[in-house]
């Protein structure tokens, strides 16, 4: 600017100061009419859309996808473009140089011209960059952002976290013979919520195998949380789940896919804790699903806790049934032979059968194939229900929790008798 343009800008606004208004009061009325407007705007805004709050943070939940507010979402988006070690320079690089430059942009632009069209390099940077944050936050709310696309960790690991982590902490001490299922349904000491109205049965089946073997738990979400959820097979079958991963791909179920060979791929301890966790060591539970269909409630036995693992881990014909012939006429063993084969349509058999069978075989009737074959085995009585050899499917510590529970079942009225009675009354 030459000294003849630089004294004619100087007339221009001593000319327009002359003509002008005064800051005050006229400028400050302006000023606190805007700005009134602008506070009505936002109590309005505040009143009639308020502000969208979520829930409180959940470290459990490993679905839920953190995203920042809209007015940082441009910069959300810029840190995808640069991964791993680069990521500082989209956090920290480009952020300050952009800073940096603000402060820098009274001393690089120094013309006297205000309007637009007389300032084509700092006003076209401008727009770039307004340009480059727009489209860089369109991105951000079109894409699914990482952690949304990322693989879920180990659900009932986040279930014990959620539910039980913040009071008991990372491990809990169980005593030998507990029924874990019950205390986690009903709480069972000062403090600590009956989980049933809140955790379904599977749920509380596998909060119980976490507790007695995490290790399992984080097994099954690596080799098989892909194709199950685990929901499904807690309280499975001890025989069932060892057939399983014996045999690998021979196993029916598994026979069209492609997984791996279990007795390589898993240690003898990793077999044993993916079982510990889906059917838990847990005494009450394993009779429960494993001997309650024979033998109903409890086992009358009266031998020592030694005899007891020898015929559990044997199997075999153990079970003998009294010779009812000499007890019941030919017509009531018809009868029951009868119901025995189809109790449908026999409904005369189920007073009998309650009478005197439902002591030892609860409330699970025995098949059997055809009318003679029953008539036989009712009337001569013997050993005539074959049980599996738990020795070869339960590991120590399940061998070990079935014996204990089922002594203790023998000793009178079983526990969980005792605590039917004890809620009824």
């Amino acid at each position: 600017m030459d000294e003849t343009q630089k004294q004619h800008y100087y007339e221009q606004y001593k000319q327009s100061k002359e003509n002008g208004e005064p800051f005050f009061p006229d400028a400050i009325f302006k000023d606190a009419i805007v700005s009134l407007l602008i506070f009505l705007l936002l109590v309005a805004l505040a009143s009639f859309v308020g502000a969208p709050l979520e829930a409180r943070a959940d470290p459990a939940d490993t679905t839920y996808t953190p995203r920042p507010e809209w007015y940082f979402l441009f910069l959300f988006q810029l840190l995808k473009y640069f991964p791993g070690e680069l990521e500082v320079v989209g956090v920290v690089l480009l952020p300050t140089i952009a800073i940096i430059l603000l402060f820098l942009l009274p001393l690089i632009d120094r013309s006297p011209r205000r309007h637009f069209t007389t300032r084509p390099l700092v006003m076209g940077g401008t727009a770039l960059v307004i340009i480059a944050m727009g489209v860089l936050t369109y991105l951000s709310y079109k894409e699914a952002p990482p952690p949304a696309e990322a693989a879920e960790g180990d659900p009932t690991a986040a279930l014990y976290i959620k539910n039980c982590a913040g009071c008991h902490g990372p491990t809990i001490e169980v005593p030998s013979g507990a029924n874990l299922h019950d205390v986690i349904a009903q709480g069972k000491h000062e403090g600590m919520p009956a989980w049933s109205a809140d955790l379904s049965s599977d749920q509380i089946d596998a909060l119980a195998g976490f507790i007695l073997s995490p290790a399992g738990s984080q097994l099954f979400t690596q080799y098989c949380g892909e194709c199950h959820q685990v929901t499904e097979l807690v309280a499975s079958d001890p025989a069932e789940l060892n057939k399983a991963l014996e045999e690998g791909q021979s196993y029916a179920a598994h026979a069209d896919l492609e997984i791996p060979n279990w007795q390589e791929s898993l240690s003898p301890d990793g077999r044993k804790a993916l079982a510990n966790f889906l059917a838990a060591p847990d005494g009450q539970r394993l009779f429960s699903t494993n001997c309650s269909l024979c033998h109903g409630r409890a086992v009358a036995f009266s031998g020592d806790e030694e005899q007891l693992t020898a015929i559990i881990s044997q199997g075999g014909l153990h079970l003998e049934m009294p010779a009812w012939q000499q007890t019941f006429s030919p017509l009531q063993l018809d009868t029951l032979a009868r119901y025995v084969v189809d109790p449908a349509s026999v409904p005369d058999g189920q007073a009998l059968f309650t009478q005197y069978c439902a002591s030892c075989h609860g409330e699970r009737v025995p098949r059997a194939e055809e009318f003679y074959a029953a008539r036989r085995a009712i009337a001569s009585g013997g050993g005539h229900e074959t049980m599996p050899m738990w020795g070869e499917s339960l590991t120590p510590e399940q061998l070990q929790a079935l014996v204990s529970y089922t002594l203790e079942s023998t000793k009178g009225t079983s526990r969980e008798i005792g605590q039917e009675l004890y809620a009824e009354n």
